[in-house]
């Protein structure tokens, strides 16, 4: 029976995990044709829903090093699709804003994004929507508490 269960565990996330794979290669494929990468669809999205964020927020969002956002960061600055400037008060921090291209490359990808969510979206039901949200987020919730990883220690 234990056997069974431990399965089922495994099961779980490898399942999570195909499927998220699957997403990933697929949005890939698409931001590929724009010389674009994943990473820096996020820093796209996350900086589109603000005025600008100081690049260790923009990696906390992320849940990433501030080390990779920079580098992401520089690259996309010589694209420019965005700008750097130090804090006014604090020049230790370091914001990110996008530019007039970096928007209209937002606004080019997202419907294209978002179609590509709504095709695999389809599979499910609203109410199924709604209970995945639900579960996703209370699984994010248990994943960040420190506990959960340091019995693996």
């Amino acid at each position: 029976m234990e056997k069974d269960a431990n399965i089922r565990e495994t099961m779980l996330w490898v399942r999570l995990a195909v499927t998220f794979n699957l997403l990933y290669q697929e949005i890939k494929k698409d931001l590929s044709n724009e010389d674009l990468t994943f990473a820096q669809l996020d820093i796209l999205v996350c900086l589109n829903r603000s005025k600008g964020l100081p690049l260790t927020e923009v990696a906390d969002r992320l849940l990433v090093t501030g080390g990779n956002v920079t580098g992401i960061v520089d690259r996309m600055e010589k694209a420019g699709l965005v700008t750097r400037q130090r804090d006014h008060k604090d020049r230790r921090k370091v914001w990110a804003r996008l530019t007039e291209r970096g928007y209209e490359v937002y606004r080019q990808l997202m419907p294209r994004y978002i179609e590509t969510m709504r095709r695999v979206n389809s599979f499910l039901t609203p109410a199924e929507k709604k209970e995945l949200m639900r579960l996703l987020k209370k699984l994010g919730a248990g994943a960040r508490k420190k506990e959960v990883f340091s019995e693996a220690d």
